[in-house]
Parts: structure tokens; C-alpha cells; sequence
């Protein structure tokens, strides 16, 4: 979900998006750039800073702000378009900004300020400034599910004009998410009930913070389910079971796509997939490059055809849940965009036991490979399914069943995936060699372990731990294939 949050100078649009977006964890990107001398300005960041949660991470960023949400996971605050435009007028990335946006699978929050209500400019610097903001403004807003226009404190729900038909779109309060607002001076507490905001084009009211779970059944004349505010629930692409939706979610193919709980019956049927793709492409190295060349070509191959993520998860997985840290900041860690030293080693031990691995083997082995992978996806749903989530948002959280993160337990069952998965994975072991069926129960054990240290020290999952129980699992079968049928 993307919300725009405009408002003029002081108008209190920052504090409003603070509390929309809640006491995290997240990502606070700020592009503010504090010049030598400018003390008020330094002033302003300093009250900014002071008055974030611990649980949220701060990414600095004065220019290359679209390439840095592009990374970023979970629910990201943008503070602000206005200060990222005067860094760079004539070069700032508009259309960059929009699309990393609009492919982004964490809720975003973006603040900017309306440029009717501030200075009007004089000098040809300024108004090409006013005009850049402009264009920022109108089409970060097309793509915007929400806009909000903050006046002296009070919000104001902005909506699409009829001859434009997108963004900001349609009457109606803006969907809830699961967890309190942060406490903003001014504003109710946290647990104080937060009233949607009015439907029309003049309703003001408070945000509802993208964590805050909707309130139950209240009567004819409250918020429940079947009153008329009542929000609507999120949609996802497609209902019911859908490979494209798990191949989405598993690979860069189809675009970003917000899968429903039933998507992950696929899972082990898309391992399956990509580990045959890979295995005919060890087949055709093999021959050619030889074992080492081949083997380093199935590494990257692997990383092409899942898009990085699973590795990536990896690597936030490693920084987040090996070092000593508390809960909270080990979340905020592993949104944050930056590699650490855990990361590099986990990282580079992966790649050289997997490239190791694949060239002791001499020859190719297709099935064992879709075996592992299929094994991998299948203890990837079977997590998702019977764990928790340790987040309050983000893509993994469509799995779950509703807004306090415990597993989703409908549409799809655990048991029946993790029956279906394994028995593909040990035809398809079987098919490689008997003795390859001791692989894929090492490869469950890893994934379970993975599964099991997330859940100590985070309370639960997230997509980067569903990324390395993955990858520890391939990881682990390979090893053990080749110690048992080389």
C-alpha cells in the first residue's frame, strides 16, 4: 500500500505519517541533507530523530532515493520529496521514484510538501523547484492508494477526480494494518480507539496507522464488518490456488504480486520447476565447461532465477539473527539495506559450499536437484502456514490469516502441503537414487532449524528467514548427496 501524506511547512504532515505508519519496526528514509551553518535545519532533524521508535531503522539518503527504496523491505517512511528535489532538481528520478514504488512489496508512506501553500517562488531556481515538487506530487499520487492533506494538524482525505479515474483512489477509509499508533503529542493515546476517516471529499478525521488491526463487530452504528465504514479488505490479484501467484512470490517472473494463503499449495511444485530448469542447465555445462565451470554456472543461474531473493534473505537473516541484539533492533537490522560482517560470511561460506558441492559430483543430477528445491518451497510453506509472523507488515504477512500475525490455517492445509511436497520431493530423489532421499530429509532437518532459530529470537518468521531456510536447505542436501551417492 502506498500512502502520500502532503502538507505546507509545520502543518504537522511528518508527526500525521509517524503515526500512520506506527511504531514499527521499519525503514525511516530520510533525505534531508543538513548544510554547515544551517543550525535551524540541523535543529529539525535532530526533534525528527529524537522522536522515532527504537524498533525503526534510519536509511540517509539525499539523492539516490528511488535505487534505495528499491531495496529496502517492510513498511519504509519517506521523509521528505521536497528536501530529495532541491538536492538535485534537474536530476532527481521521478520516474524512478514511482516505479520502485509501485514494484516495492512493503507499504510505503511518503511525505511531501504541497507546494500551493508555501512560498511562491521568484527566481527561475524556484519555480523550476515548484514545478519538479509538482510533477513528484501529481504522479506519486496516481499511484497512491491514499492521499492525505494535512492543514493545521487536521487530515483531509484528498480523492481521484472523475476525468482522471487513478490514484488516491476511491471514497472510503484507508484499509487498517495490525499494530497501535505511536503516541504523537497532540493526538490520543495508542490505545485509544482511532475513528476512520469519513468518507467524501471534506471529511477529516485521524489516520488509522497501516499496522492497526480493524475493530470487531460494534452494532449497526459502528465500525464492524458490514457497516457502511467498515474498510474493505486488500485484494490480492487472484483467488484461490494459483501457480502464478507462487511463482511470482518465488521468482522475478509476474511482476509484484501480493499472494494469497493458498498460493503457497504450489510452492513445491515451482521448487520442483526450478530445480530441473537448473539441472538441464548442469546437464548442458557440464559437458562443455566442466565440473567446476559448470558448477559455478548452476550458483548463478540459481541466483538469476529467484531473483537474489532467497540469497538475500540469506544475508539479512544472517546480520539479523546471528549477532547478540534485542528483538526489535534484530528486525530493524534486517530491514535495513546494508551488509554487515555475518552477511558477508554466511554469504560467501553459501556460494563456495554450494559451487563445491555441485562440482564434486563429476556429473550432472537433474533430479536431485529438483528434489532439493522442491523440499526447500515445500518447508517454505509449511512455515508460513504453521508459524508466526514476526512482522507487522510486509509481503509474507498475506499469508497469515488476519491482522496478529499468527498463520493463515485456511484455504490451504499444512499437512496436505507438507504431504504432497515431501512426496514429490522423494519420487523425485528416488528417480536420482535411493540412497538421495537421505539428502532431502537433511535438507527438511536445516530448513526446521532455520524455522526454529527465527522463532527464538524474533518470535516467528519473516520473508528473509523463509529466504534462508530455503537456501540452507539446498545447501545442506548438497552436501550430504555428495558425501552418500558420489
Amino acid at each position: 500500500m502506498i500512502t502520500l501524506v502532503l502538507g505546507g511547512v509545520r502543518s504537522g504532515k511528518s508527526e500525521v505519517a509517524e503515526q500512520l505508519a506506527g511504531p514499527g519496526p521499519g525503514t525511516y528514509l530520510a533525505t534531508g541533507l543538513v548544510a554547515p551553518g544551517d543550525d535551524d535545519f540541523a535543529d529539525r532533524v535532530a526533534r525528527h530523530r529524537s522522536r522515532r521508535p527504537a524498533s525503526w531503522a534510519t536509511v540517509e539518503e539525499t539523492r539516490a532515493v528511488p535505487a534505495v527504496l528499491a531495496r529496502l523491505h517492510g513498511l519504509v517512511l519517506l521523509d521528505a520529496l521536497g528536501p530529495w528535489i532541491a538536492n538535485d532538481i534537474a536530476r532527481a528520478d521521478i520516474d524512478g521514484l514511482v516505479e520502485a514504488l509501485r514494484r516495492r512489496p512493503g507499504d510505503t508512506v511518503v511525505v511531501s510538501e504541497e507546494v500551493g501553500l508555501g512560498v511562491h517562488p521568484v527566481t527561475e531556481v524556484g519555480r523550476l523547484f515548484a514545478d519538479r515538487l509538482g510533477e513528484a506530487n501529481r504522479r506519486v499520487a496516481e499511484v497512491a492508494d491514499h492521499c492525505l492533506l494535512v492543514v493545521a494538524g487536521r487530515i483531509i482525505e484528498l480523492l481521484a477526480g472523475e476525468a482522471s479515474g487513478v490514484g488516491c483512489a476511491a471514497p472510503g477509509p484507508p484499509p487498517p494494518t495490525p499494530h497501535a499508533p505511536a503516541h504523537v503529542p497532540g493526538t490520543r493515546h495508542p490505545a485509544e480507539a482511532l475513528p476512520p476517516f469519513p468518507s467524501g471529499p471534506t471529511g477529516a478525521g485521524r489516520p488509522r496507522p497501516l499496522s492497526a488491526s480493524p475493530p470487531a463487530a460494534a452494532g449497526p452504528t459502528g465500525d464492524g464488518p458490514g457497516s457502511p465504514s467498515a474498510p474493505p479488505p486488500v485484494p490480492t490479484r487472484a483467488s484461490g490456488l494459483s501457480l502464478g501467484q507462487a511463482v511470482a512470490f518465488l521468482t522475478p517472473l509476474g511482476g509484484a504480486v501480493q499472494p494469497s494463503p493458498s498460493a503457497l499449495a504450489w510452492f513445491p511444485v515451482v521448487g520442483a520447476m526450478l530445480g530441473l530448469g537448473l539441472g538441464g542447465i548442469w546437464w548442458a555445462a557440464d559437458h562443455r565447461l566442466g565440473a567446476l565451470a559448470a558448477a559455478a554456472l548452476v550458483v548463478v543461474a540459481d541466483l538469476a532465477a529467484t531473483g537474489a531473493l532467497h540469497f538475500d534473505g540469506l544475508l539479512d537473516s544472517a546480520d539479523g539473527l546471528l549477532p547478540h541484539l534485542p528483538p526489535a533492533r534484530r528486525l530493524a537490522v534486517m530491514a535495513d539495506p546494508h551488509v554487515g560482517a555475518f552477511a558477508v560470511a554466511v554469504g560467501a561460506g553459501a556460494l563456495l559450499l554450494r559451487t563445491a558441492s555441485l562440482a564434486a559430483f563429476g556429473s550432472a543430477r537433474p533430479w536431485l536437484l529438483a528434489a532439493l528445491w522442491s523440499l526447500a518451497r515445500t518447508a517454505m510453506a509449511v512455515t508460513a502456514l504453521t508459524g508466526r509472523y514476526a512482522r507487522p507488515g510486509g509481503l509474507a504477512s498475506a499469508f497469515l490469516r488476519g491482522s496478529d500475525g499468527e498463520p493463515a490455517g485456511r484455504g490451504v492445509s499444512w499437512a496436505i502441503v507438507a504431504a504432497l511436497g515431501t512426496m514429490l520431493a522423494v519420487g523425485l530423489a528416488l528417480a536420482d537414487q535411493p540412497a538421495s532421499v537421505l539428502a532431502v530429509l537433511v535438507a527438511a532437518l536445516a530448513a526446521g532449524g532455520v524455522a526454529a532459530l527465527a522463532r527464538r529470537r524474533i518470535g516467528g518468521f519473516t520473508g528473509d528467514t523463509l529466504g534462508a531456510a530455503a537456501v540452507v536447505a539446498e545447501t545442506a542436501g548438497l552436501l550430504v548427496a555428495v558425501a552418500v551417492v558420489r
